[in-house]
């Protein structure tokens, strides 16, 4: 048996609602005059796609935008925001046409990248007005010191763009952008799985995650959130970034980046790095020119965090070596230590909460109503489960006020200095009180992480819990259906 008591209260307001939750700063390979965009990690260092003039080969020009067609780059930090000199990843990969954005596999063996499919040095190919996107593949030889030659994703066509990709950590999964025919709207996301070592028919993420309008740059955590870029879902610029993960087998409603991710300028191509201390995305915000961006969140990451417990105070009871009186006159009787009773020599009894009890078996005379003997007794001490916990309804209504608590978290390895929350939506708070209010139906994962106070090195200690809670339509308008 599972007993909790829920409280619900609140107000509407969140108290951090116009506090920044990341910190950005402008990296500085980009240029003023050309863009960078769309960078990923390989091998401590970071590739990304630019059109950025270079002196090995002379590209044709996008006619619309009057600048170069785009090439892929490598960059080396090599101290605190100090980076080498931009250098072309492979020059065997250059043509006159466009290659990136790249993704590759958790060794950096694979790489995945975009390309123009028709890329013939022909002077009518730079006019065309279809010559579509690809994707493309090549595999490093360590010992040749070489990448093979690109080959061809096997779902591309003359008729419709394949681009952006992304690999999953196993790499297992190809998630990409396409306009491909039966989308929902003009460039949707699709996934591919790996099925006896080639990759099955892509499947598109569904109308969760798909729009009217356009979505790219998806980008695949380890965690198995997925990022992407919009300019739908509600966006505050054109494009925007959104995340969603998959609740039950399905891509719950994607939630917007707060700012200063988002903007009202393009945001796009947002990466993190496996423990999620840091990321990268590409904006036009500063410039006439996309320039790729270093963020840091500012509030503390929580790694490995567990599934809540439930505490369980309820209890089956029996005496197993108690002699039987005679039934006529007497009878068997629990005190729980609690004010409750219960008669029977094996009883089902659930505590008020954790403390000290002590637990009586007393025969009683069922004349007088009297104990005649006490048959056993035992002291009984209940804690609660050593976690962070959440203490929230398991299932409430949109709009609903819903006051969190977290007073009945149990740790012992520290004093707790900091209450932080992540209510799965794309909103977060402080304290050890926290409200919230949902304004659409689903499945959301709410987090609690604490800290402790930062000892003379800097250093704190951390600890989190998850629960799932699912916010359902209100009332009124279930009893509309």
């Amino acid at each position: 048996m599972k007993i909790v008591t829920f409280i619900i209260l609140g107000f509407i307001l969140n108290p951090l609602s116009a506090q920044q939750d990341y910190s950005i700063s402008l990296l500085p390979f980009n240029t003023s005059d050309y863009d960078e965009y769309a960078p990923v990690f390989y091998k401590g260092n970071i590739v990304f796609c630019s059109n950025r003039k270079n002196s090995i080969f002379i590209t044709y020009t996008d006619e619309k935008e009057n600048k170069p067609s785009l090439d892929i780059f490598e960059v080396e930090e090599i101290g605190r925001n100090e980076w080498s000199e931009v250098k072309e990843f492979n020059k065997d990969f250059v043509t006159p046409y466009n290659e990136g954005p790249v993704t590759f596999n958790d060794r950096g063996t694979e790489m995945y990248f975009t390309r123009n499919n028709d890329i013939k040095k022909r002077i009518g190919n730079s006019i065309k007005k279809k010559n579509t996107l690809g994707i493309y593949f090549t595999k490093y030889n360590r010992r040749d010191d070489e990448w093979s030659e690109p080959a061809p994703f096997k779902y591309n066509s003359p008729e419709y763009n394949f681009a952006h990709p992304s690999l999953s950590e196993d790499g297992n999964y190809l998630y990409f952008a396409s306009d491909m025919e039966g989308g929902y709207g003009g460039t949707d996301l699709y996934v591919c799985e790996l099925e006896g070592g080639s990759w099955g028919a892509p499947q598109n993420l569904g109308p969760n995650v798909n729009t009217a309008g356009n979505e790219y740059f998806p980008f695949i955590h380890s965690t198995g959130r997925l990022y992407f870029s919009s300019d739908e879902h509600g966006s505050i610029g054109r494009l925007d970034i959104f995340y969603t993960e998959k609740v039950n087998g399905e891509w719950h409603k994607p939630i917007p980046m707060d700012p200063p991710i988002n903007s009202r300028y393009n945001d796009f191509a947002l990466i993190i790095d496996p423990l999620k201390k840091t990321g990268m995305f590409s904006s036009d915000r500063s410039r006439n020119s996309d320039d790729i961006y270093l963020f840091t969140p500012l509030y503390p990451m929580f790694e490995n965090i567990e599934r809540q417990q439930v505490n369980n105070y309820c209890y089956e009871l029996y005496e197993a070596g108690a002699e039987s009186p005679d039934s006529t006159l007497y009878e068997f009787e629990w005190t729980f230590g609690d004010g409750q009773k219960a008669k029977g020599i094996e009883v089902d009894h659930c505590f008020p909460g954790p403390g000290d009890y002590t637990l009586e078996l007393n025969v009683i005379d069922k004349l007088t109503g009297e104990v005649f003997y006490t048959q056993a007794s035992y002291p009984l001490k209940i804690e609660d489960i050593t976690q962070v916990y959440i203490n929230a309804p398991d299932t409430v209504e949109v709009g609903e006020e819903i006051k969190f608590d977290g007073r009945k978290t149990n740790i012992t390895d520290f004093d707790i200095y900091r209450y932080y929350w992540d209510f799965g939506d794309g909103r977060k708070t402080r304290g050890v009180e926290a409200t919230h209010i949902y304004s659409t139906e689903g499945n959301f994962i709410v987090q609690l992480g604490v800290v402790s106070r930062e000892d003379r090195e800097g250093n704190s200690q951390k600890k989190g819990v998850y629960k799932n809670i699912v916010v359902v339509g209100s009332t009124k308008e279930r009893r509309r259906r």
